[in-house]
């Protein structure tokens, strides 16, 4: 069972789950940390039957009989696509960051105000009319992978929660998400890294309208706080487990930078909307969600090096114009 389930005790009393997901690498991974008859779950996959029959497989595997706590790291459809299956009243007590609250519903559930936002904020960064009008109707086919729930607890950070049988201290890391949250076991030198440290993937940095201002200095900075913990084993929401903190999060800090001096070099050839940066970086791509998420971190980046002086940024309310 535990093989067709991919389901692995990766530490003491802490399982891995491996469900199927359409993007990233093809799998997230969720955690199952057992106690007793109850079993608490560090992010839910996808709403989809595939998952949800996992998930519960996965937990009457571990000896357990409910989940108790659901903890999610962020609100992306793989991580809390299945919060309303396993949480809510009579169920499990969600666990979220107060920042990814207030994203639930416009992405979720009443997606006209944030479609025509998505829109305009396209339109003003320099995506041609047709591309935009695809663009921002792609995010329609999320809300049917995705459950919501109502947190029970919002989190800030800095919490230490009972999880299964161990404290994990609540790491607020912004960047991926606004409201992104690692869970570090400080006894064990154990990370929950979510998809802010990845072995193998560096994870989407974008500023669009629903991010912090920027988001890019915030995940880096959050990278380098924990490198300073230097745990002795992490276990990421995409790809497999692995140590060296340091050596990881170095590569990405090294990463990024090249990225911004590339996005510099771009801007010093004169004014350019951040849709014709991400083109000569990255090119055109096939997929809408592509195409979304190299702007977006195109424009983290540009946001970047605004803040710190090397580009300047031109605003109207019909365009935002770059230039180093």
């Amino acid at each position: 069972m535990a093989t067709e389930l991919a389901l692995t005790e990766v530490a003491a009393d802490v399982f891995e789950l491996r469900l199927p997901i359409p993007f990233e690498d093809g799998l997230v991974n969720v955690f199952l940390f057992p106690d007793g008859d109850e079993a608490d779950l560090v992010d839910c996959g996808m709403n989809t039957d595939e998952s949800v029959d996992a998930i519960h497989a996965a937990v009457r595997h571990v000896g357990a009989k409910r989940i108790r706590r659901l903890v999610v790291t962020h609100i992306h459809p793989d991580h809390y696509g299945a919060a309303g299956v396993f949480a809510g009243p009579g169920l499990a007590d969600l666990y979220l960051h107060r920042l990814e609250v207030p994203l639930v519903y416009p992405r979720y559930v009443e997606l006209e105000h944030l479609v025509s936002e998505v829109h305009t904020y396209l339109l003003v960064n320099g995506v041609p009319e047709d591309e935009a009008q695809v663009m921002s109707n792609s995010q329609r086919a999320l809300s049917e992978i995705v459950k919501p729930a109502v947190p029970a607890v919002q989190l800030e950070g800095a919490e230490t929660l009972e999880v299964g049988r161990r404290r994990l201290r609540v790491e607020w890391t912004p960047g991926h998400s606004p409201g992104h949250i690692c869970l570090y076991d400080e006894s064990d030198k154990l990370l929950l890294a979510g998809d802010h440290m990845l072995p193998e993937l560096s994870p989407n940095i974008g500023l669009h309208p629903q991010s912090t201002p920027d988001p890019l200095h915030e995940y880096l900075d959050g990278l380098k706080r924990l490198a300073g913990y230097e745990p002795r084993l992490i276990l990421p929401a995409h790809g497999r487990p692995f140590t060296e903190a340091s050596k990881r999060v170095s590569a990405l800090l090294a990463h990024h930078k090249r990225r911004l001096e590339q996005i510099a070099a771009i801007a010093s050839h004169g004014e350019r909307s951040a849709w014709a940066v991400a083109l000569e970086l990255w090119g055109l791509r096939d997929n809408p969600y592509e195409k979304r998420a190299a702007l977006q971190e195109g424009l983290a980046h540009l946001q970047a090096l605004a803040v710190e002086g090397r580009v300047k940024k031109f605003v109207t309310p019909t365009s935002v114009r770059w230039r180093g």
